[in-house]
């Protein structure tokens, strides 16, 4: 009879396995440390700014008690993401490619190097979920939850709204008389103001960039050379690889990249993850994206907090093996405000 993998071997199987890319959950949800909870829902503080200065009184009279601005608990039992394979004899049965004609593996090995195969299926499709959802988040301030059997539901986390923008008519970039370059150090400086901390990074679908770069006074001011950068490179990615950030210079400490990454979507149609003429400017250190996720609701997991849980089982009749991996994840910008999405055409 054959054995089946053990929850735990499974997931020390699945947690060295990288999957590159996911540039923009790698930049914005890598810092904080990520939130596991042990309920199906998630719950989360919105702590309000208080910019309020300290009034000026006698020295004789009495100092007035302040009113506590206070916070707002938010709370989202997010759906599941799961998952399934069928392990197929017939696949490991057969050479694996790269392997010497003949066969030099045993069944046994097949199947093990078979199932590292769908787990690392697995969390990549998990985590180019999670590279969705980031970008739905950082363009919008909120996130759309939808899918089948699952009603839709939408987490707003509250980004002021004029942080989310369109330029109509004239103001348009590619129109006579508009800067790009003037646009962006604006928008730098807007977010700077609402948030109180200084974006670093400004990023490019290639139709934006475009004209951005367009714009002769961008000469003056743009540094072309890599220098102490955490440019993609720094960030473990391989430069001109489909789907990989470009880094293409700097103004002053703010780091200037071209995104055109792409997903397939469930229905199987091929989308891009940053829409057409669109120019993010974040602040990643201050909008401190945080992932989160639900407690996975399986016996065979124990009902416990964890990123992913994966398990495989047997039917008997038709026989067949099978491998699923579970999440129930939720990317949560503290400080949606450290964040501008601009459709620039």
């Amino acid at each position: 009879m054959i054995d089946l993998y053990a929850p735990t071997e499974l997931i020390a199987m699945i947690e060295p396995l990288r999957v590159p890319g996911n540039f923009l959950r790698r930049l914005l949800y890598s810092t904080a440390t990520p939130i596991y909870f042990d309920t199906p829902d998630i719950k989360w503080d919105r702590v309000f700014d208080d910019l309020r200065i300290a009034p000026f009184v006698s020295p004789y009279a009495p100092g007035k008690p302040r009113q506590d601005r206070g916070f707002q608990t938010e709370s989202f039992t997010p759906g599941y993401l799961k998952p399934l394979d069928r392990v197929d004899p017939t696949k490991f049965s057969k050479r694996r490619p790269g392997e010497a004609i003949g066969g030099e593996l045993s069944l046994a090995d097949r199947r093990d190097l078979m199932m590292l195969d769908y787990l690392l299926g697995h969390k990549r499709q998990l985590e180019r979920r999670d590279e969705v959802m980031a970008a739905e988040i950082v363009r919008t301030g909120r996130v759309t939850i939808a899918g089948e059997d699952y009603p839709t539901a939408v987490v707003d986390f509250g980004r002021d709204a004029s942080l989310t923008k369109a330029l109509l008519n004239t103001s348009r970039w590619g129109e006579s008389g508009v800067s790009p370059v003037a646009d962006v150090a604006a928008w730098l400086d807007e977010v700077a103001t609402i948030v109180g901390a200084a974006p670093s990074h400004v990023i490019f679908d290639r139709k934006s960039w475009a004209l951005f770069q367009a714009d002769n006074n961008l000469d003056r001011v743009i540094d072309l050379t890599m220098g102490q950068t955490n440019s993609s490179v720094m960030l473990g990615f391989t430069p001109g690889a489909p789907g990989a950030p470009v880094f293409k210079g700097r103004i002053g400490t703010v780091e200037l990249y071209v995104y055109n990454d792409t997903y397939e979507d469930v229905d199987g149609s091929i989308k891009a993850l940053l829409p057409d003429f669109t120019v993010i400017v974040v602040a990643p250190g201050a909008y401190e994206g945080t992932p989160t996720y639900g407690a996975i609701l399986d016996p065979r997991a124990g009902y416990i907090a964890t990123p992913w849980f994966s398990k495989n089982w047997i039917d008997e009749n038709p026989p067949a093996e099978w491998v699923l991996t579970q999440s129930a994840p939720l990317p949560i910008p503290k400080r949606p405000n450290a964040s501008l999405c601009v459709t620039v055409r």
